[in-house]
């Protein structure tokens, strides 16, 4: 078959599941194509499938995708997550008059922002492309319900597979990460620096108790002390051992911050769905969370541990059991290391989407390409979110 792929942002999970899923078709024996945003950062990470970083911000990114539409005459065209309703109906109406079939994964059902004010173009959308993916049970449910899906055009496939883990991927430590020690016990805080993911209360946390010797806290990522109280980092550095690099990561570093752990913390006040679960998963690496954060699959005791996100002395409680008692941490290590590494999860996730694609393309064209020869959106339809 001949897929074209297309994942605008260039960073972070989207882009990584991108690429898994290019590279499982790949080696699949299919002929792939992927397009990424302007920002590719697998960049330098050579891919055995033809791939182009051309998807910028604006009509641009949709243009280059109309463009390879023309080239490659794929027979799927698969849109991951886009921030501009208006523009994907446009694309999906002039794909599908050229006989190309559309499936669409929306990551995010809805835009962050002003979501309320876009559902009805959400909506349109969803009732325009072949197939909508859903990654878990809970979006599935959401298209449908609150969104109109029929439940024809969704179809479930799970799994979130992540390149980071991937052992041909390009490693090496972290800048200004140092060395670990010999009877080190290592907690890890990472991501986007946000008020709502629970960093100030985690130090206050940290700063008001005594710790053991062994611990210590990496808190890592791009504005990741965004709220936090300079003197707050210095009461807990009188506690523990603190190592901070507030700086984007580079993928082929992550690696090394994910394998040098031993418990990921997230006490987000947020609610979201994150990708961050599936990736301490890959590395096998426990965590320790709040209610507030959901993801694919987390079996409690096994990828981690869970307390209430209002409930500090709980989030002390469970912490201090599990450096107190780090054998704990070593059985859910064993258990992950038993659910399979992330060759076979990518292997998986492209069987799942190849028997979708194969029943669409089964399904006759609408219109021959000749009666579709022209495709401008009109209009400045970002591809981001």
């Amino acid at each position: 078959m001949r897929i074209l792929l297309a994942e605008a942002s260039g960073r972070g999970f989207l882009c990584h599941y991108a690429h898994a899923l290019a590279l499982g078709l790949h080696q699949a024996g299919h002929q792939v194509r992927l397009l990424t945003g302007d920002r590719d950062e697998l960049a330098a990470w050579e891919m055995p499938f033809p791939k182009a970083a051309c998807l910028a911000s604006g009509w641009r990114g949709w243009r280059c995708l109309a463009r390879a539409v023309r080239a490659f005459a794929p027979e799927i065209v698969h849109l991951q997550w886009v921030g501009s309703a208006p523009a994907a109906i446009a694309f999906t109406r002039w794909a599908r008059r050229r006989g190309v079939r559309v499936v669409y994964t929306p990551h995010n059902i809805l835009p962050h922002e002003r979501r309320w004010l876009v559902m009805p173009l959400y909506r349109l959308l969803y009732g325009e492309v072949d197939r909508i993916v859903a990654r878990d049970r809970h979006l599935a449910w959401a298209l449908e319900e609150l969104l109109d899906a029929s439940r024809e055009r969704v179809v479930l496939l799970p799994g979130s597979p992540n390149l980071l883990a991937h052992p041909d991927m390009p490693r090496r430590e972290p800048a200004g990460l140092p060395a670990r020690e010999a009877a080190e016990l290592r907690l890890l805080f990472f991501g986007h620096g946000c008020s709502r993911k629970g960093l100030d209360g985690l130090l206050g946390l940290l700063a008001g108790r005594s710790w053991p010797a062994s611990l210590h806290l990496v808190v890592a990522g791009e504005g990741v002390l965004r709220g936090v109280e300079p003197a707050l980092l210095e009461q807990v550095r009188r506690r523990l051992r603190l190592t901070v690099l507030d700086h984007y990561v580079e993928p082929v570093a992550v690696a090394g911050l994910f394998t040098g752990a031993d418990l990921l913390l997230m006490p987000y006040v947020k609610q979201c769905r994150s990708p961050l679960l599936d990736l301490a998963a890959a590395f096998r690496l426990p965590v320790l969370r709040s209610d507030r954060v959901q993801g694919a699959a987390f079996w409690e005791g096994v990828h981690g541990v869970t307390v209430v996100h209002d409930d500090m002395p709980a989030l002390a409680a469970a912490l201090m059991g599990l450096v107190k008692g780090p054998e704990r941490l070593v059985s859910m290590r064993r258990a992950l290391a038993r659910e399979g590494g992330v060759e076979s999860a990518i292997h998986r996730l492209a069987a799942g989407h190849l028997h979708l694609y194969r029943q669409l393309a089964a399904v006759p064209g609408t219109t021959s390409a000749a009666t579709a020869e022209v495709f401008d959106p009109g209009f400045d339809g970002s591809w981001r979110g």
